[in-house]
Protein backbone atom coordinates (compact mmCIF):
# COMPACT_ATOMS: atom_id res chain seq x y z
CA UNK A 1 0.00 0.00 0.00
CA UNK A 2 1.37 3.50 -0.79
CA UNK A 3 1.48 5.92 1.82
CA UNK A 4 0.33 9.68 1.70
CA UNK A 5 3.81 10.78 1.63
CA UNK A 6 4.94 8.74 -1.36
CA UNK A 7 1.60 9.65 -3.18
CA UNK A 8 2.22 13.29 -2.57
CA UNK A 9 5.93 12.74 -3.88
CA UNK A 10 5.25 11.11 -6.70
CA UNK A 11 2.31 13.72 -7.73
CA UNK A 12 5.10 16.37 -7.32
CA UNK A 13 7.31 14.94 -9.51
CA UNK A 14 5.07 14.54 -12.27
CA UNK A 15 3.94 18.09 -11.85
CA UNK A 16 7.70 18.91 -12.42
CA UNK A 17 7.82 16.74 -15.33
CA UNK A 18 5.00 18.35 -16.75
CA UNK A 19 6.57 21.63 -16.26
CA UNK A 20 9.84 20.57 -17.64
CA UNK A 21 8.24 19.37 -20.80
CA UNK A 22 6.07 22.44 -21.42
CA UNK A 23 9.20 24.84 -20.67
CA UNK A 24 11.27 22.62 -23.24
CA UNK A 25 8.43 22.95 -25.70
CA UNK A 26 8.22 26.75 -25.52
CA UNK A 27 11.77 27.02 -25.66
CA UNK A 28 12.28 24.61 -28.74
CA UNK A 29 9.43 26.79 -30.17
CA UNK A 30 11.16 29.85 -29.57
CA UNK A 31 14.58 28.36 -31.20
CA UNK A 32 12.61 27.08 -34.10
CA UNK A 33 11.21 30.80 -34.88
CA UNK A 34 14.37 32.71 -34.25
CA UNK A 35 16.35 30.04 -36.53
CA UNK A 36 13.79 30.35 -39.46
CA UNK A 37 13.72 34.34 -38.80
CA UNK A 38 17.57 34.21 -39.34
CA UNK A 39 17.46 31.65 -42.32
CA UNK A 40 14.92 33.93 -43.87
CA UNK A 41 17.05 37.16 -43.48
CA UNK A 42 19.66 35.28 -44.84
CA UNK A 43 17.94 34.30 -48.08
CA UNK A 44 17.12 38.14 -48.20
CA UNK A 45 20.40 39.42 -47.69
CA UNK A 46 21.68 36.59 -50.23
CA UNK A 47 18.88 37.98 -53.06
CA UNK A 48 19.59 41.31 -52.07
CA UNK A 49 23.77 41.20 -53.36
CA UNK A 50 23.34 38.37 -55.84
CA UNK A 51 20.50 40.47 -57.38
CA UNK A 52 19.76 43.67 -56.20
CA UNK A 53 23.20 44.59 -55.64
CA UNK A 54 24.50 43.28 -58.94
CA UNK A 55 21.86 45.61 -61.25
CA UNK A 56 21.91 48.80 -62.48
CA UNK A 57 24.81 51.41 -63.48
CA UNK A 58 26.07 54.45 -60.94
CA UNK A 59 27.40 57.25 -62.38
CA UNK A 60 30.15 58.68 -59.54
CA UNK A 61 30.95 62.27 -61.20
CA UNK A 62 33.88 64.44 -59.60
CA UNK A 63 34.54 68.11 -60.44
CA UNK A 64 38.83 68.15 -60.54
CA UNK A 65 40.58 71.46 -59.94
CA UNK A 66 44.52 71.43 -61.23
CA UNK A 67 46.12 74.83 -61.57
CA UNK A 68 48.21 73.37 -64.10
CA UNK A 69 45.58 72.42 -65.90
CA UNK A 70 46.20 73.93 -69.58
CA UNK A 71 43.31 76.20 -70.65
CA UNK A 72 42.24 74.71 -73.12
CA UNK A 73 41.32 71.73 -71.44
CA UNK A 74 39.20 73.56 -68.96
CA UNK A 75 36.00 71.47 -68.91
CA UNK A 76 37.63 68.13 -69.92
CA UNK A 77 35.28 65.34 -69.62
CA UNK A 78 36.47 61.74 -69.04
CA UNK A 79 34.70 58.67 -68.74
CA UNK A 80 36.77 55.74 -66.62
CA UNK A 81 35.36 51.87 -67.02
CA UNK A 82 36.54 49.20 -65.18
CA UNK A 83 36.15 45.58 -64.68
CA UNK A 84 33.25 44.31 -66.75
CA UNK A 85 34.16 41.17 -66.70
CA UNK A 86 32.47 39.94 -69.33
CA UNK A 87 30.34 36.98 -69.13
CA UNK A 88 26.95 35.63 -69.38
CA UNK A 89 26.19 34.98 -65.83
CA UNK A 90 27.14 38.45 -64.23
CA UNK A 91 27.59 40.84 -67.42
CA UNK A 92 25.29 39.86 -70.28
CA UNK A 93 25.20 42.11 -73.64
CA UNK A 94 22.39 43.38 -72.66
CA UNK A 95 24.40 45.65 -69.80
CA UNK A 96 27.15 46.23 -72.28
CA UNK A 97 24.18 47.83 -74.69
CA UNK A 98 22.87 50.18 -71.48
CA UNK A 99 26.12 50.48 -70.46
CA UNK A 100 27.05 52.20 -73.91
CA UNK A 101 23.75 54.34 -74.65
CA UNK A 102 24.77 55.77 -71.21
CA UNK A 103 28.23 56.70 -71.35
CA UNK A 104 27.59 58.12 -75.05
CA UNK A 105 24.55 59.95 -73.86
CA UNK A 106 27.92 62.36 -71.37
CA UNK A 107 29.26 62.52 -74.87
CA UNK A 108 33.17 62.72 -73.04
CA UNK A 109 36.14 63.91 -74.90
CA UNK A 110 38.20 60.57 -73.64
CA UNK A 111 37.21 57.21 -72.52
CA UNK A 112 39.08 54.91 -70.47
CA UNK A 113 39.29 51.30 -69.41
CA UNK A 114 41.71 50.20 -66.70
CA UNK A 115 41.50 46.67 -67.12
CA UNK A 116 40.06 43.05 -66.89
CA UNK A 117 37.14 43.24 -70.04
CA UNK A 118 36.66 39.49 -70.07
CA UNK A 119 36.45 36.73 -67.59
CA UNK A 120 35.66 33.36 -68.16
CA UNK A 121 35.51 31.80 -72.04
CA UNK A 122 32.63 33.85 -73.65
CA UNK A 123 31.44 31.91 -77.19
CA UNK A 124 32.67 33.81 -80.49
CA UNK A 125 29.40 35.08 -80.68
CA UNK A 126 29.35 36.73 -77.72
CA UNK A 127 32.61 38.00 -77.98
CA UNK A 128 31.90 39.52 -81.40
CA UNK A 129 28.83 41.42 -79.71
CA UNK A 130 30.61 43.04 -77.17
CA UNK A 131 33.33 43.96 -79.67
CA UNK A 132 30.16 45.53 -81.86
CA UNK A 133 28.97 47.16 -78.61
CA UNK A 134 32.20 48.91 -78.35
CA UNK A 135 32.48 50.12 -81.27
CA UNK A 136 29.79 52.33 -80.38
CA UNK A 137 31.54 54.12 -78.03
CA UNK A 138 31.83 57.94 -78.59
CA UNK A 139 34.79 60.06 -77.51
CA UNK A 140 35.52 63.41 -79.48
CA UNK A 141 39.53 63.18 -78.72
CA UNK A 142 39.84 59.34 -78.17
CA UNK A 143 39.90 55.97 -75.87
CA UNK A 144 42.59 54.53 -74.31
CA UNK A 145 42.82 51.59 -72.33
CA UNK A 146 45.48 49.35 -70.17
CA UNK A 147 45.34 45.97 -69.76
CA UNK A 148 44.30 43.67 -66.54
CA UNK A 149 45.41 40.07 -65.20
CA UNK A 150 42.40 38.68 -67.47
CA UNK A 151 42.99 40.20 -70.43
CA UNK A 152 45.14 37.68 -72.27
CA UNK A 153 42.41 37.46 -75.12
CA UNK A 154 40.66 41.18 -74.65
CA UNK A 155 43.24 43.22 -76.58
CA UNK A 156 42.01 41.98 -80.67
CA UNK A 157 38.45 43.70 -79.05
CA UNK A 158 39.98 46.56 -77.63
CA UNK A 159 42.35 47.50 -80.83
CA UNK A 160 39.13 46.85 -83.22
CA UNK A 161 37.12 48.82 -80.90
CA UNK A 162 39.21 51.77 -81.48
CA UNK A 163 41.05 51.92 -78.14
CA UNK A 164 44.69 52.47 -77.93
CA UNK A 165 46.93 50.18 -76.07
CA UNK A 166 48.48 52.02 -73.09
CA UNK A 167 50.55 48.97 -71.55
CA UNK A 168 53.89 50.47 -70.58
CA UNK A 169 53.57 53.59 -73.23
CA UNK A 170 52.58 57.15 -73.25
CA UNK A 171 50.49 59.54 -75.67
CA UNK A 172 50.44 63.11 -76.06
CA UNK A 173 46.69 64.13 -76.09
CA UNK A 174 45.97 67.69 -77.94
CA UNK A 175 42.87 69.73 -77.95
CA UNK A 176 42.49 72.83 -80.28
CA UNK A 177 46.10 72.18 -81.23
CA UNK A 178 47.23 74.04 -78.11
CA UNK A 179 49.42 72.66 -74.99
CA UNK A 180 49.49 68.83 -74.63
CA UNK A 181 48.95 67.01 -71.84
CA UNK A 182 50.11 63.35 -71.32
CA UNK A 183 48.74 60.26 -70.21
CA UNK A 184 50.91 57.19 -69.31
CA UNK A 185 49.76 53.68 -68.76
CA UNK A 186 51.05 50.42 -67.18
CA UNK A 187 50.08 46.71 -67.35
CA UNK A 188 48.84 44.39 -64.84
CA UNK A 189 52.19 43.05 -64.50
CA UNK A 190 54.25 45.82 -63.81
CA UNK A 191 56.52 44.42 -65.59
CA UNK A 192 58.43 47.91 -67.07
CA UNK A 193 56.88 51.24 -65.74
CA UNK A 194 60.02 53.33 -66.50
CA UNK A 195 59.20 52.98 -70.41
CA UNK A 196 55.78 54.66 -69.66
CA UNK A 197 57.85 57.85 -68.65
CA UNK A 198 59.81 57.61 -72.21
CA UNK A 199 58.46 60.83 -72.81
CA UNK A 200 60.55 62.75 -70.07
CA UNK A 201 63.93 61.97 -71.80
CA UNK A 202 62.98 63.12 -74.99
CA UNK A 203 64.82 66.33 -75.70
CA UNK A 204 61.66 69.01 -76.00
CA UNK A 205 59.66 67.17 -73.07
CA UNK A 206 57.83 69.70 -70.52
CA UNK A 207 59.24 68.14 -67.15
CA UNK A 208 55.74 69.59 -65.25
CA UNK A 209 53.15 68.52 -68.19
CA UNK A 210 49.96 67.76 -67.12
CA UNK A 211 50.16 63.89 -66.51
CA UNK A 212 47.24 60.77 -66.10
CA UNK A 213 48.17 57.67 -65.29
CA UNK A 214 46.38 54.43 -66.17
CA UNK A 215 46.87 51.27 -63.93
CA UNK A 216 44.51 48.39 -63.09
CA UNK A 217 45.91 47.16 -59.88
CA UNK A 218 46.13 50.31 -57.86
CA UNK A 219 48.60 49.18 -55.09
CA UNK A 220 51.61 50.04 -57.74
CA UNK A 221 51.01 53.88 -57.48
CA UNK A 222 53.74 54.40 -54.91
CA UNK A 223 56.17 52.69 -57.54
CA UNK A 224 54.98 54.83 -59.85
CA UNK A 225 55.05 57.72 -58.12
CA UNK A 226 59.03 56.67 -57.40
CA UNK A 227 59.58 57.51 -61.19
CA UNK A 228 57.68 60.64 -61.74
CA UNK A 229 54.77 62.54 -60.64
CA UNK A 230 51.42 62.47 -61.47
CA UNK A 231 48.66 64.80 -61.43
CA UNK A 232 45.59 62.30 -61.73
CA UNK A 233 45.80 58.66 -61.53
CA UNK A 234 42.77 55.97 -62.39
CA UNK A 235 43.11 52.42 -61.52
CA UNK A 236 40.47 49.36 -61.36
CA UNK A 237 40.64 45.74 -60.37
CA UNK A 238 39.39 46.68 -55.95
CA UNK A 239 35.78 46.07 -57.09
CA UNK A 240 35.79 48.80 -54.02
CA UNK A 241 35.80 45.58 -51.54
CA UNK A 242 32.78 44.47 -53.32
CA UNK A 243 30.48 44.13 -49.78
CA UNK A 244 30.55 47.28 -48.67
CA UNK A 245 29.24 49.19 -45.20
CA UNK A 246 28.67 52.63 -44.25
CA UNK A 247 31.93 53.51 -42.14
CA UNK A 248 33.61 50.34 -42.89
CA UNK A 249 33.91 50.09 -46.30
CA UNK A 250 34.44 46.81 -48.78
CA UNK A 251 35.18 43.37 -47.10
CA UNK A 252 37.03 41.87 -49.42
CA UNK A 253 40.07 42.55 -50.76
CA UNK A 254 42.42 41.03 -54.02
CA UNK A 255 46.57 40.77 -54.35
CA UNK A 256 47.46 44.03 -56.43
CA UNK A 257 44.56 46.27 -54.21
CA UNK A 258 45.31 45.33 -50.71
CA UNK A 259 46.41 49.20 -49.31
CA UNK A 260 44.23 51.24 -51.36
CA UNK A 261 40.72 49.15 -53.15
CA UNK A 262 38.53 52.11 -51.53
CA UNK A 263 36.98 55.15 -53.95
CA UNK A 264 39.77 57.48 -53.38
CA UNK A 265 43.04 58.55 -51.96
CA UNK A 266 45.36 61.26 -51.50
CA UNK A 267 49.30 60.30 -52.54
CA UNK A 268 51.10 63.49 -51.59
CA UNK A 269 49.85 65.86 -55.30
CA UNK A 270 48.56 62.81 -56.64
CA UNK A 271 44.62 62.30 -56.80
CA UNK A 272 44.39 58.29 -57.12
CA UNK A 273 40.54 57.41 -58.02
CA UNK A 274 39.36 53.70 -58.07
CA UNK A 275 36.47 52.80 -59.85
CA UNK A 276 34.48 50.05 -58.12
CA UNK A 277 33.78 48.52 -61.83
CA UNK A 278 30.77 46.61 -63.31
CA UNK A 279 31.11 43.28 -63.59
CA UNK A 280 32.41 40.53 -60.63
CA UNK A 281 34.69 37.62 -60.85
CA UNK A 282 34.72 34.54 -58.80
CA UNK A 283 31.91 35.58 -56.12
CA UNK A 284 28.96 37.28 -58.15
CA UNK A 285 27.70 39.71 -55.68
CA UNK A 286 27.71 43.19 -54.07
CA UNK A 287 25.91 45.31 -51.38
CA UNK A 288 26.23 49.25 -51.03
CA UNK A 289 28.16 49.41 -53.97
CA UNK A 290 26.12 48.58 -57.71
CA UNK A 291 28.32 48.86 -60.99
CA UNK A 292 29.68 52.17 -61.60
CA UNK A 293 31.88 53.70 -63.62
CA UNK A 294 33.75 57.46 -63.21
CA UNK A 295 32.87 60.74 -64.50
CA UNK A 296 35.61 63.29 -64.24
CA UNK A 297 35.10 66.85 -65.03
CA UNK A 298 38.79 68.67 -65.47
CA UNK A 299 38.74 72.17 -64.71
Amino acid sequence: MVSRIDKNKKQRLDVAKEEYINRTKVVSKRVLIVLIGFIIILVIIYGICRYVGTSGLVVKEYSLTYENLPDNFYGLKIIQISDLNYNKNTTDIKKVTKLVKKINSIRPDIIVFTGDLIYGKPSNNEISALEKEFNKLEATIGKYAVSGEDDVNSHVVLNNAGFIDLDNSYDLIYKDNYNPILIVGFDSDNSNIEKAFDYFSEENSQQDIFTIALMHKPDIIDRVLNYHHVDLAMAGHSLNGLIRFPKVGGLFTYNGAKKYYDCYYKIGQTDLYISGGIGMREYPYRLFNHPSINFYRLK
